[in-house]
């Protein structure tokens, strides 16, 4: 730029630019209700915030309790009212706390002090402003979890009208290291759940009865052939934890279901001459990971804005 304001660090990283809107403290979010919970494949918690900001705000999240957390949309609901969800794998209900910042056109009122430096952009409007505690990142890393959210296969399923219960054989555990060093005494994070990833397990069963006798392979008489199918299914998205100066990068269960198929052929000496079938349950997802592109997360002190 031909005029400005630029700070570097020794690594010749920017910390302040007038060319760049820095992240600055905008306030704890409300807890407004729990959108979903399970307790199986892992465990789901899947909480809803609000929080009044004039522009897009940047959620962080504590990790009170083991799991894997990220944020999974950020929307605005009304004028200057957004709404944050936050994800979590495992079975405990204790919320996470959610610190919010934005550019300084969101944070208004929150230093505590009527001094300090102001910088502007070209345009007339703040960059950065030292009275409004302007974000300090204490870490960061780019993540991505494996392709794979299992490390083995459910086993026996049964394939009739989706009888089974595979909860306990389909939980995520795989998962990718990163070092991050140590982001304070309260540490939080930015992580947006963007890989998602599918699995889905199939299984046939048929069966036939015959009134007279076999005669290579067909029923010399009346015969009803019955066949099932069943397609079980789990919907996966990306979290991490946070585990001593490292960040795991995994999987948390959003969704599960199954697919069910029943059909019924009644024939004589081989000739059909009536049928029956059924379906029900939910149609899967795609079978596939997407989206495994390295996302960044951001480490923060929580402890400097309480």
């Amino acid at each position: 730029m031909a005029h400005g304001f630029l700070a570097i660090n020794g690594n010749n990283q920017v910390l302040v630019s007038s060319e760049t809107r820095n992240l600055h403290f905008v306030g704890k979010a409300l807890l407004n209700r729990s959108v979903r919970s399970f307790d199986g494949y892992g465990g789901l918690r899947h909480w809803a915030y609000q929080i009044v900001c004039n522009v897009t705000p940047v959620p962080f999240f504590t990790m009170p309790v083991d799991g894997y957390y990220a944020v999974a949309a950020v929307r605005q609901v009304a004028t200057g009212i957004w709404e944050i969800e936050i994800i979590r794998s495992g079975t405990s209900d204790y919320a996470p706390e959610v610190y919010v910042f934005s550019d300084p056109r969101g944070a208004t009122g929150n230093g505590g002090t009527n001094y300090g430096m102001l910088v502007m952009r070209d345009d007339g409007t703040p960059s950065f402003d030292s009275r409004l505690n302007p974000l300090a990142v204490t870490g960061g890393a780019m993540v991505s979890p494996p392709a794979n959210p299992l490390t083995s296969e459910p086993g026996w399923l049964t394939a009739k009208y989706c009888g089974s219960a595979p909860q306990n054989s389909l939980v995520p555990n795989a998962y990718n290291t990163f070092a991050i060093g140590d982001p304070g005494s309260k540490p939080i994070f930015f992580y947006p759940s963007i890989a998602q990833a599918e699995r889905e397990w199939h299984y046939s069963q048929s069966e036939r009865n015959c009134v007279g006798f076999d005669a290579y392979g067909k029923c010399i008489g009346f015969g009803t052939e019955y066949r099932w199918d069943s397609t079980y299914w789990a919907f996966f998205r990306g979290g991490i934890r946070y585990i001593g100066g490292y960040i795991r990068c995994g999987w948390i269960a959003a969704e599960f279901a199954c697919n069910w198929s029943y059909s019924q052929e009644d024939s004589f000496i081989g000739i059909e001459y009536d049928d029956d079938s059924a379906r029900g349950g939910t149609w899967p997802y795609s079978n596939e990971t997407l989206n495994l592109t390295a996302t960044a997360v951001i480490a923060a002190n929580g402890a400097r804005y309480d």
